[in-house]
């Protein structure tokens, strides 16, 4: 393993404004770890990623926005830079009868010359046939640099059956190097369909700048160019025979057998990012025992390079791409035919092909992966902190992004993520929530039936209360009649008085006759007198008992008053208190429902994953 870094150049980019972190950049990317987690957006370590562009077409919110050299390009041309173009045969579906038109276009702007990309690949072809002869125990094709990056960074293993031959593009580069001297200090554009190709011509000695075709496509677009009012132009090189099927999946190997038609049955043709990882992983293992085949022809696109993530063939179904790259064979292998065909074809490859010229090396890269892999004790700690605590929780529901729980705990060691991304992390805090609600609600109502008990005490008290005041009222009623009573005695008491005092008057005129009556009528001044005593202290104590009732009266209103606004209180607070308890129980609800949702989700998804793992192992 190599101790050396390798900075790669960055060519997809987030716009943190438009990302939402939804993860589908995650679950779309093949190597998982170069996505990053920064919050409230993503972000992408450019030395881990292998430029496949799958996040692209993924993220639904335009937020990875990939980054060729188009701009490059014109600003190097106005400074007067000299540049000859190589065109991917992938042109062919997106320019659908219009590519020689596209090079009359470049020439408009100032490129020299314009080199098909077909033709290298029937060097390449020638190389990888030659390679054959040395009886390799695998061979692995390398016109795809996504998957080439793949293998640098992630699977070093397979380096030594990675073809040592240049890709097409770099074939063809190479050629006109080589053999078209009067270009000798000119430099390259590749017209390409693919984003990934930027990391191979890194690597390479050579002067390059990558632009796809999406790039020209929005420039003819918004400089409203119309390719057919330029004049069709042919390349610059001899013309390709089936090769031009090399953009094609099988594209490879259906050129081999022209030379080689046995060939197909020692050939494996794969593509697609779902299946051709997996199936890299395994071959290391799947070679040294002697069952892999002897040549992959393999493609990170499932649509091949007429695919590719520059291109513009993403709304064209399958089949009308592939009519457009046969109609070119048919055409291309008709006028080979008409040339007396296979031995003139043969000559021209051979004439600009040299032994040792397209021969390529690769770069060990693995020492960019620097992802630590938890322990055993340590996944199940970052388990225990998503709320995991056993096997059966460990769902691999893939909401994450990931596809395992594993990967997902991988990230969350290495700050790639973080828990609250872990959607049964998410379902457990929903069930803690509603958990703590359902036990609020039990003590709440054990609080609410306290505050019922206590209204009932309350009205039963203004009940009293309204009784006693009642009794009030009426007793100072009849102290008031007291009053009276004590006037009418006093009069009574006056009047006595006055007739004992003419008794006494008479009683003297009588002399001896009246001496007892006066007795009588002396006795009866007293009692009249003694009797007005008591009548004033009665009124005095009416008075005195009066006053006492009124303010008593008073204060048992203010109390009977204060009890009513007390028990209107505790009726608004009771009233309260059961809106709460409906809202808090429809709370209670909709929680229980959303978290056993998202436990049928986890559910829901792990059994889509088995089922799809079930599918590819029946692949």
């Amino acid at each position: 393993m190599s101790t050396e870094t390798y900075p790669l150049k960055k060519v997809i980019f987030v716009d943190e404004e438009k990302c939402v972190n939804c993860h589908a950049c995650i679950t779309a990317c093949p190597v998982k770890f170069c996505n990053i987690d920064k919050g409230n957006h993503m972000s992408i370590n450019s030395d881990l990623c292998i430029a496949c562009a799958s996040c692209i077409p993924a993220c639904k919110h335009d937020a990875r926005v990939p980054k060729d050299d188009f701009d490059l390009l014109f600003e190097n041309l106005s400074k007067g830079d000299k540049y000859v173009a190589i065109v991917a045969p992938a042109i062919a579906a997106s320019f659908p009868g219009a590519y020689n038109e596209f090079n009359g276009w470049l020439k408009s702007i100032g490129i020299k010359a314009i080199f098909d990309v077909s033709f290298g690949a029937e060097l390449t072809v020638k190389s990888y046939l030659e390679h054959l002869k040395s009886e390799p125990k695998s061979v692995i094709a390398q016109p795809c640099p996504a998957i080439v990056s793949y293998i640098e960074l992630y699977k070093p293993e397979l380096i030594k059956y990675l073809a040592p031959a240049d890709s097409p593009m770099l074939h063809t580069i190479k050629m006109v190097k080589e053999f078209y001297s009067e270009y000798a200090d000119y430099k390259f554009i590749v017209v390409s369909p693919c984003l990934a190709k930027t990391r191979e011509f890194e690597d390479s000695e050579y002067d390059i700048l990558n632009v796809t075709f999406a790039s020209f496509n929005q420039y003819f677009t918004s400089n409203k160019i119309n390719l057919f009012d330029f004049s069709p132009i042919d390349f610059d090189n001899p013309p390709a025979e089936r090769a031009v099927l090399f953009s094609t999946p099988g594209g490879l190997l259906r050129t081999a057998c022209r030379e080689v038609p046995e060939i197909v049955d020692k050939t494996r043709k794969i593509e697609g990012k779902e299946v051709i990882y997996d199936y890299l992983d395994n071959l290391p293992a799947d070679i040294e025992n002697g069952i892999a085949p002897l040549l992959i022809d393999c493609l990170n696109c499932h649509h091949g390079c007429n695919g590719g993530p520059g291109t513009l063939t993403h709304d064209k179904s399958l089949d009308r791409i592939e009519s457009l790259i046969e109609a070119r064979k048919n055409t291309m292998i008709a006028e080979y035919n008409n040339r007396k065909g296979k031995k003139v074809f043969s000559r021209t490859v051979n004439s600009f092909w040299e032994e040792g010229l397209y021969n390529r090396s690769y770069i060990d890269k693995s020492s960019n992966n620097t992802i630590l892999i938890p322990s055993e004790t340590e996944k199940w700690e970052i388990y225990k902190t998503l709320n995991k605590s056993s096997e059966k929780e460990v769902y691999n529901c893939c909401s994450c992004g990931y596809g395992s729980c594993e990967d997902m705990a991988t990230a969350i060691f290495n700050g790639f993520n973080k828990k609250e991304n872990c959607h049964y992390f998410k379902s457990s805090v929903i069930l803690n929530i509603s958990t703590s609600v359902s036990e609020t609600i039990t003590e709440l109502h054990k609080k609410f039936k306290s505050i019922s008990d206590m209204l009932l005490i309350f009205k039963e008290l203004k009940g009293e209360f309204d009784e006693l005041e009642a009794a009030f009222v009426k007793q100072g009623k009849l102290v008031e009649k007291f009053d009276g009573i004590a006037n009418t005695i006093q009069a009574v008491s006056v009047q006595t008085n006055i007739l004992s005092l003419n008794a006494a008057i008479e009683a003297a005129k009588a002399g001896n006759v009246g001496k007892g009556f006066a007795v009588v009528a002396s006795e009866v001044k007293k009692l009249a007198e003694n009797t007005t005593l008591e009548t004033q202290k009665i009124k005095s104590n009416s008075i005195e008992v009066k006053q006492y009732f009124d303010i008593t009266e008073t204060k048992l209103k203010s109390s009977t008053d204060k009890c009513k606004k007390a028990s209107d209180l505790f009726l608004k607070v009771s009233d309260a208190v059961d809106e709460m308890n409906n809202a808090i129980q429809q709370l209670n609800q909709k929680t229980s429902t959303l978290a056993l949702n998202e436990s049928q989700t986890l559910h829901d998804s792990e059994f889509k994953i088995n089922q799809e793992d079930m599918y590819l192992m029946d692949i």
